[in-house]
């Protein structure tokens, strides 16, 4: 039943990683919850078996049904990670429907990073006031060694802010994953987002002046520290 369990959950995380692509591209413009999806080149609506994640993406061959326009990749691989970033997820506890929608709000944030470098505050607003919410309960539990792996990490990422070498929505995932989970996490989560972002560097032609967005791969490394758990 395990694995039936984990096919699930992977499917759910599908689900909703392909409906925070579409939340992101409607943003301020349309309806993104009531409105049939569609084709952003020829505004054809797409039927239902257009909209299957991943599946539709492979069957498809990456472009659309209608006017044959290329797909891009990175929703394919936006539904697959999600899969995996809620695939431990149990939705019939309270708990850990508060990390699904802390992780939904991440997600939303990493998605609108990676496309214009920057996300709407009232993305994360949710995970902020849960994870806030989280430490408020567990706030007689904080001991030296917390304050220890959470301080230095902080002072370096405002002060990085402060100076405008990394951007302040860092520093907001950060307080959101130390906050919720705790320090030790969120600093493994990114030091695995540092090592994936290197391995990338040096896999590619990006130039060292070429502003990254930072916020994707603290995502990627959130989803393998929750399978390591």
């Amino acid at each position: 039943m395990k694995w039936i369990f984990g096919i699930s959950n992977f499917l759910i995380g599908t689900c909703l990683a392909s409906h925070a692509c579409v939340i992101i591209e409607r943003l301020g413009k349309e309806d993104f919850i009531f409105s049939r999806s569609k084709c952003t080149n020829c505004n054809q609506q797409l039927c239902l078996l257009d909209e299957i994640p991943l599946i539709s993406y492979l069957i498809l061959k990456g472009r659309c049904r209608y006017c044959k326009i290329h797909i891009p990749c990175e929703y394919f691989l936006t539904e697959f990670l999600g899969g995996f970033a809620f695939y431990k997820i149990d939705f019939s506890s309270m708990h850990d429907i508060c990390t699904a929608i802390v992780l939904f709000s991440l997600l939303l944030a990493a998605i609108s990073d990676y496309q214009v470098q920057e996300f709407d505050i009232m993305l994360v607003l949710p995970a902020f006031v849960i994870s806030l919410q989280h430490l408020m309960n567990n706030f007689y539990r904080i001991n030296t060694t917390d304050l220890i792996e959470f301080l230095p990490i902080f002072l370096f990422f405002l002060f990085e802010t402060v100076r405008k070498k990394c951007g302040s929505g860092d520093l907001i995932v950060y307080l959101i994953l130390s906050f919720y989970f705790n320090s030790q996490f969120a600093n493994l989560t990114f030091l695995t987002a540092s090592i994936a972002l290197l391995i990338v560097f040096l896999g590619s032609k990006m130039s060292k002046k070429e502003p990254v967005a930072f916020i994707p791969f603290i995502y990627i490394g959130l989803i393998i520290q929750l399978l390591c758990k």
